[in-house]
């Protein structure tokens, strides 16, 4: 298999560094010194093996593998899967696997907000999803594997790599709650009722969310889980809902030229307007403005 995705007519020939599978069968996988392997368990489960080891996965999970090895399936059942084989240029250009695997990457991805990809370099391989994710990870995938098949327009690469940013995010934040059974990489949270509030929030940010949809998801009453947010975040629970739908919207800005009238749609906005709005309030710029800032930025600084 050929692991990139090849335009149709947007422009023809185009090639982009991603293959997305559906139902993937794992057959004579050969991603060694090529790319790296996402796998999106929604349901069954699957074994594989790496020369002297065993990597079993039960859904819902991830499962990552780098461009270090050739994984072999050794039995599957019942799996339902999207498999994503993709090397980091697809996120940004700048990432190579020399440069993710040097010193000094951790403080260029900080700078520039690129991702860390560290549950492909780290320990684990099997990264479990969380249940509040669930939906969010489905919808982004789902989008992914339209976008990169479809070709509807001239933005089908940005569309792809935009939902493909959302998944790396789950996977990021999921893989993080395994390395410091913490909230996230942003906050240190430790009452499991705020925890479930925001897990919650952040699974489902791009539906149209009312406070009184979160609460019910907590066990608690308006009045503590307010008191939580505030005592903890320093925030209200619709500000975190706003603040953490703004920060996916800066990743999307920041690495595709998906229409901003498309990022805030996908971002849970219903009116480009109302988004302009919120994105200036906490950042004090336009979204257009943050975009052509941090894209001249990488290039005076990275090239």
């Amino acid at each position: 298999m050929e692991y990139v995705t090849i335009g149709k007519n947007y422009p023809a020939g185009k090639i982009v560094p991603v293959k997305c599978v559906v139902n993937d069968k794992f057959d004579n996988i050969n991603i060694k010194h090529q790319c790296f392997l996402l796998i999106v368990i929604t349901e069954g489960n699957a074994t594989f093996k790496i020369e002297n080891d065993t990597v079993s996965a039960t859904a819902p999970c991830f499962v990552c593998f780098n461009e270090k090895v050739n994984p072999q399936v050794i039995s599957k059942k019942r799996c339902k899967n999207i498999s994503v084989y993709f090397h980091p240029q697809f996120l940004n250009l700048n990432m190579t696997f020399d440069l993710i695997r040097s010193n000094t990457y951790e403080d260029i991805a900080n700078v520039h907000d690129m991702f860390l990809m560290k549950p492909f370099m780290g320990d684990y391989k099997v990264v479990p999803i969380a249940e509040s994710y669930i939906d969010s990870i489905n919808t982004a995938s789902a989008g992914m594997v339209y976008e990169l098949s479809e070709q509807r327009d001239w933005y089908w690469t940005c569309r792809g790599r935009s939902y493909f940013m959302e998944v790396i995010i789950a996977l990021e934040r999921m893989y993080n709650f395994m390395q410091t059974e913490e909230i996230s990489v942003a906050y240190n949270v430790k009452d499991q009722k705020l925890r479930d509030a925001i897990l919650f929030i952040e699974g489902h940010y791009f539906r149209n969310l009312s406070l009184e949809e979160i609460v019910s998801q907590t066990g608690v009453n308006h009045t503590t889980l307010t008191y939580l947010f505030r005592n903890e975040l320093g925030m209200s629970v619709m500000e975190y809902l706003m603040d953490y739908r703004i920060r996916v919207a800066k990743k999307k800005l920041s690495f595709t030229f998906v229409p901003i009238k498309d990022i805030a749609m996908q971002c849970g906005f219903k009116t480009v307007q109302h988004f302009g709005r919120v994105f200036k309030k906490y950042t004090n710029e336009t979204p257009a403005s943050y975009r052509d800032r941090t894209f001249e930025k990488r290039v005076n600084e990275l090239g």
